[in-house]
């Protein structure tokens, strides 16, 4: 931490400084991806905007030039959790790390004010809050700041999928501290969101760093709702007994809802919402973030930066809103680069109400209509027959991508089929019935239901009228759907119920003659088959059974050792270290520390443990 930054060597001198401290104190000898070269333009005084992937390692770009670099690193991070996993674990390998957020108490501040006084402290972890108070800044300004970086810098943005007002005000830092390196990390922003956050923070003239948005290990499909959501997701997550999950819904009475019914079903679910009191939320996350198998039900707040890396999948029981925000979400899931799923389910009813959410905002115009825009997109994806990652990585940018041959689409899970007869069926019937009636009596009216009102009597005589019987009712509500997807039908309320009406005439009129197709995705006359929710991967293909056995008892090592430090599992050490442990059972200290992730402080606090564990194998 001494090397002063007029003297600063070469960029190629500084990366090899900044590779030595990787090693020494991560336990990583080489970079990954774009890391190296962020690394090196922060170290010699650049401001930059960083896109990686989650799990792409974004925190070393600023944890290492902060070591090197004098004074204190300054990290800006939206959530408690966050931080707090980040300064654990930088403890753990012997960096001087503490967080200054609304949970501590007096005294905890106050004793991390006198380390930052002292100089004994490399970085400090705040929230955008704690920064817009003006105290913190104010005594901040009295000390040597290495570099500031803004973390989920996509937070910064109004085109973002998240929205912090105090965010936006970090643009006044670069007035307050002009001449110290300012880094803004993501892992999802698409190029209008790299833009404004460009402009919030007076970075125009800083380099982006924007790595690829792939992410080999994840799994992805997509499936319709078909009015048996919660039975579904019984049947996803009993199909991956025993792994890591999240599942994300919408509505926060939902979240405890479904985590109940899935106890019933036998599965280790907990439900975790903001509303719920601190003392439960705090246990429940203790719990998913210490015990296997556990699988958290909760609102999309949940998991912005938790680091747990053995998450096997991610399931949105509601869609997410919009590309970034699914992205973000599904990227908590294989975060050890091991195989992991990410499954969304949705329907006409979810675009709806997201729809009207953003109608209901008070936001300008100019913002609603780059909601609108990005709704459209996620539905676009959602409902393709495009392969998943080929989608997301075209929508963030990339160009010449190949497609993944895992997805739903690739492995033709999900096929295309020529629907447009059964369209004609639903819009004639739309037409016939005068655009009287919501979807449950146009189905009833298709398939030949008894009538059961005078109105419903009089289209009975339509030549519509039972025109559909060959086709089962979840099977029309799939068709009706996919019609207001694509915007040929629309639903308007009346008397408080919702109407089919023709949306697109133009549209209608050419499908009805003939003169266009409407193809949609292959589950309309198939039922939902069980080889579908089954899990798609093996974790431990690459152990033999011994090497299990001996990985066991390393994770019961880890899950003591970390419950005696009060700190995560993953904290202490990362599944694929214990793999590499299992396979390898190195015997000296020498030959521990060339385990990638053991760095000099974990073989030393840890290291003479493991060699005895093995030992004893």
């Amino acid at each position: 931490m001494g090397m002063l930054a007029e003297v600063l060597p070469p960029p190629e001198l500084r990366l090899a400084d900044a590779q030595a401290t990787l090693q020494r104190v991560f336990g990583h000898s080489v970079f990954r991806g774009l890391q190296g070269d962020v690394v090196a333009h922060v170290l010699g005084g650049g401001d930059a905007l960083a896109v990686l992937p989650t799990g792409g390692g974004k925190s070393i770009c600023y944890q290492i030039p902060a070591l090197l670099r004098p004074g204190l690193g300054i990290v800006v991070s939206p959530l408690i959790a966050l931080m707090t996993d980040q300064v654990e674990a930088l403890r753990t390998v012997g960096v001087n790390a503490a967080r200054l957020d609304s949970s501590l108490g007096w005294e905890e501040k106050q004793s991390a004010f006198c380390t930052i006084d002292a100089g004994k402290l490399d970085l400090i972890y705040v929230s955008p809050e704690g920064l817009a108070s003006g105290a913190l800044l104010e005594r901040l300004r009295r000390h040597a700041i290495s570099l500031i970086a803004i973390d989920e810098a996509h937070c910064v943005s109004q085109w973002g999928h998240d929205f912090r007002p105090d965010y936006r005000r970090l643009g006044e830092l670069r007035g307050i501290f002009p001449n110290v390196p300012l880094l803004a990390v993501t892992a999802t922003a698409d190029v209008r969101t790299r833009k404004d956050i460009r402009q919030q923070l007076h970075l125009t003239h800083a380099p982006e760093f924007v790595a690829s948005f792939d992410r080999p290990n994840l799994i992805l499909s997509t499936r319709r709702k078909d009015g048996r959501s919660r039975a579904e997701i019984h049947h996803l997550v009993q199909a991956r007994q025993g792994l890591s999950g999240i599942i994300y819904v919408t509505a926060r009475k939902e979240t405890e809802e479904l985590a109940a019914s899935l106890r019933e079903k036998g599965v280790h679910a907990l439900a975790y919402h903001a509303q719920m009191p601190p003392e439960q939320k705090s246990a429940h996350l203790a719990r998913f973030q210490e015990e296997d198998g556990v699988v958290i039900v909760a609102t999309i707040a949940f998991g912005m930066g938790i680091d747990k890396p053995d998450v096997r999948y991610v399931i949105h029981a509601d869609p997410p809103k919009s590309i970034e925000a699914y992205w973000q979400e599904v990227g908590r899931a294989g975060r050890d680069g091991l195989p992991a799923e990410g499954i969304v389910c949705y329907g006409y009813s979810d675009r709806r109400f997201m729809a009207d959410r953003i109608e209901a905002a008070t936001v300008p115009n100019a913002v609603k209509q780059i909601q609108r825009s990005k709704l459209s997109q996620l539905y676009g994806y959602l409902d393709g027959l495009v392969c998943r990652r080929v989608g997301v990585r075209r929508y963030f940018g990339e160009v010449d991508v190949a497609a993944c041959g895992q997805c739903d689409v690739c492995t033709q899970q999900t096929t295309k089929l020529d629907a447009s007869s059964w369209a004609k069926m639903a819009i004639s019937a739309v037409i016939r019935c005068e655009e009287s009636f919501g979807r449950s009596k146009i189905i009833a009216h298709l398939t030949g239901t008894e009538p059961e009102s005078a109105l419903e009597q009089r289209f009975a005589q339509r030549s519509t009228f039972g025109i559909g019987k060959g086709l089962q009712k979840t099977a029309w509500r799939r068709m009706i759907d996919q019609l207001l997807l694509d915007g040929v039908l629309t639903e308007t309320e009346q008397n408080g119920f919702p109407i089919l009406s023709i949306g697109c005439p133009d549209k209608s009129r050419a499908i009805l003659k003939g003169q266009a197709s409407l193809f949609i995705r292959d589950d309309l006359t198939q039922t939902r088959d069980s080889k579908r929710a089954t899990s798609q991967f093996k974790l431990q293909e690459d152990l033999d059974e011994a090497s299990q056995a001996v990985f066991a008892s390393l994770r019961l090592w880890r899950l003591n050792t970390a419950r005696s430090a009060g700190v995560a599992p993953y904290v202490v050490f990362h599944d694929q270290v214990l793999r590499q442990l299992a396979k390898t059972r190195p015997s000296t200290m020498t030959a521990l520390m060339g385990i990638a992730g053991i760095g000099e402080a974990k073989a030393r606090r840890y290291g003479q443990m493991i060699l005895d564990l093995l030992k004893d194998e």
